[in-house]
């Protein structure tokens, strides 16, 4: 929205808590900024993978062509998407910018560099360990939710 995104969708597959979850915080952002379209979410319960990414973009560009910036729920789909756009001709980020989530290690050799939500995997590993031993021992464990942050990799996608 910072870059003059007015038409953003959202695009997600296996439709677990973490997705839902980033759907809920895609849709809050947008409805605050004033931007909500419906059309512009495209949820589905299949598999996630570099493939299907590139067919729930061209879905997504069939029923909101006008979209100018796409957040898929995971990094394969959005690396799927940038081989569509470069199949149909489409400029990243010139006329669509594209973003993703989970920082694979392609998504900075992708052309154009993917732009992608890092989170702390090893530290969200070791603070389930952490608990699942104090489970183990009989400990408590607090039942809310630990905020290990995340980072924004900007990179020429978007």
């Amino acid at each position: 929205m910072s870059r003059g995104r007015q038409r953003i969708a959202f695009v997600a597959s296996q439709l677990d808590p973490r997705t839902l979850a980033r759907n809920r915080g895609y849709r809050d952002a947008i409805i605050r900024a004033g931007l909500y379209e419906s059309h512009r979410e495209l949820l589905v319960p299949d598999q996630s993978s570099v493939a299907l990414g590139a067919v729930l973009l061209k879905r997504l560009l069939e029923q909101a062509p006008d979209t100018d910036a796409v957040f898929f729920c995971n990094d394969d789909l959005a690396q799927g998407a940038l081989f569509e756009c470069l199949r149909q001709g489409i400029a990243v980020p010139d006329r669509l910018a594209v973003a993703g989530f989970n920082d694979l290690a392609i998504s900075e050799c992708t052309v154009p560099s993917l732009t992608t939500i890092k989170t702390p995997r090893y530290e969200v590993g070791v603070e389930a360990a952490r608990m699942l031993l104090a489970l183990i021992e009989g400990d408590p464990v607090p039942r809310k939710m630990i905020d290990l942050g995340f980072q924004l990799r900007a990179r020429e996608s978007t």
